[in-house]
Order: C-alpha cells, then sequence, then structure tokens
C-alpha cells in the first residue's frame, strides 16, 4: 500500500557565489517547474535573499531557495531535487540541504496581505 502524500519544507542555500550561474539558469529552471506544475509536487518555492529587498536592487540578492514540496517520502523529494537544473548546473550546495516533514496550519497569498 503507498503512503499519503506529505508536505515537505525544504531550504536549499546555493555554493557560495553561485549567484551568477543561478540568474544564467534560472530562466529554464523556472520553465520546467511551471510545465510541472500540475502534477502536485511544487507547493510553494521561491529564493531565499542575502537581505530584504529595497525596490532598486536587480539582480535580488539571492542565498538559496526555500520550497514546499508533496511527495510520498523524503527520498522522493532527493530525487525530483536532483534532477533539477539548480542541481545539475551547480547552484544549490547540497552539503547545506535540510528537509523537513510539515503540516501547514494556515495558507495566505501574497496579494492578500494588506
Amino acid at each position: 500500500m503507498a503512503s499519503a502524500k506529505q508536505e515537505w519544507l525544504v531550504i536549499f542555500p546555493d555554493h557560495e557565489g553561485a549567484l551568477k550561474k543561478r540568474l544564467e539558469v534560472r530562466p529554464k529552471h523556472i520553465e520546467a517547474i511551471v510545465a510541472d506544475g500540475g502534477k502536485g509536487f511544487w507547493l510553494m518555492g521561491g529564493a531565499l535573499l542575502e537581505r530584504p529587498l529595497d525596490g532598486t536592487e536587480a539582480p535580488p540578492p539571492s542565498v538559496g531557495s526555500a520550497m514546499l514540496c508533496a511527495a510520498n517520502s523524503k527520498e522522493e523529494v532527493l530525487d525530483r531535487l536532483k534532477a533539477d537544473l539548480y542541481t545539475t548546473a551547480g547552484v544549490w550546495d547540497w552539503n547545506k540541504i535540510q528537509i523537513y516533514p510539515f503540516k501547514c496550519a494556515v495558507r495566505t497569498a501574497m496579494d492578500e496581505v494588506k
């Protein structure tokens, strides 16, 4: 019997000095995630920032990624992340990855925040 999907919170720092590579491959990384979006693995994701944005910084000072995934196991999460472009291009630092089982209590879309 297959286990039920669980949410997983992933904190994935970049390799030191990987911002240039991140920006170079980002369009294809996002394209692949959007194409995969209807399959239910990616629930939320975005860049970890070095500091809050002031509206003038381009590119944003990204230092990693945070994401919420739905999977049957931690191993499934790892397998999917190993195939991601940020892994194969050398952006994410696999020595610093953190993965936690997660149970969301509240969800509010940013456009609903006043």
